[in-house]
């Protein structure tokens, strides 16, 4: 079993892994004023609640300070480094970015579990801190994609620059026309976000000429799923899948 760890913006999910289809994960707020005993801490418990014996540890991360942490505690904790993907990990996919180099590691640990789960061509969307759209041709190669703000995001914003709307709680409203400011508020968060990831899928499909295999992931994910009509597949554990896949290749190919 592999102690899988994804470092994102909002928030640090450990994952317990011990192949592909069997996860368990617990979430924490990236909070970057932690210490490194407090990460320890952290792990030390969620270890003692799972009882499990770890191999190793791998980190994906797009946030070097809480990386270096993190690190330092797995270290501490079981005297042994751990594999960071994009460091000692390789990524064994084509990248046609014009930058490879500015590619979040998120997006190609999404990208490298997707073309296990389902045909290329295929488009994944994270709809976590940020919701990005990673492309992935008939291939398997990266294409590029889009990024827009995540839903909480743009609530935080329309919270912070208006002085009289209330903050809410999102989630499905009874009816697309608000009756409150409160479910007006639900309501253009809810189905204008589900509107722009139909619109957003429809644009890319049209403009590639292409019908894409779409899989949702992230946060806000499971609440999306349920108010989009295009076929998709709904995976949360898409980034802990992936981690676990990259880790398990390169052990493969490495001997």
């Amino acid at each position: 079993m592999i102690l899988a760890i994804d470092i994102g913006n909002t928030n640090v999910e450990f994952g317990f892994v011990q192949n592909k289809n069997l996860i368990k994960s617990y979430k924490l707020s990236s909070k970057i004023e932690k210490t490194v005993d407090d990460w320890l801490l952290d792990i030390h418990t969620f270890l003692n609640i799972e009882n499990k014996t770890i191999k190793d540890t791998v980190i994906s991360s797009v946030v070097p300070s809480v990386e270096k942490k993190i690190s330092l505690a797995v270290n501490k904790l079981f005297g042994k480094k751990p594999l960071i993907i994009g460091k000692d990990l390789n990524i064994p996919i084509k990248n046609n970015y014009n930058n490879p180099q500015e590619v979040g590691i998120d997006r190609l640990v999404n990208t490298f579990s997707a073309i296990k789960k389902a045909n290329p061509p295929v488009i994944v969307i994270d709809l976590g801190t940020a919701i990005t759209f990673d492309v992935i041709n008939e291939k398997g190669e990266y294409e590029g994609g889009a990024i827009f703000p995540g839903i909480e995001s743009s609530i935080n914003c329309l919270f912070s620059r208006t002085a009289k709307l209330p903050a809410v709680e999102i989630d499905k409203p009874q009816n697309i026309v608000g009756k409150t400011t409160t479910d007006s508020i639900k309501s253009g968060i809810y189905f204008g976000y589900c509107s722009l990831i139909e619109g957003m899928i429809n644009k890319f499909e049209k403009k590639l000429n292409k019908k894409f295999n779409i899989i949702l992931t992230g946060g806000n994910s499971k609440l999306i799923s349920n108010c989009i009509s295009i076929k998709h597949l709904l995976d949360e554990y898409l980034a802990m899948e992936g981690i676990y896949l990259i880790y398990e290749h390169n052990l493969l190919y490495s001997k």
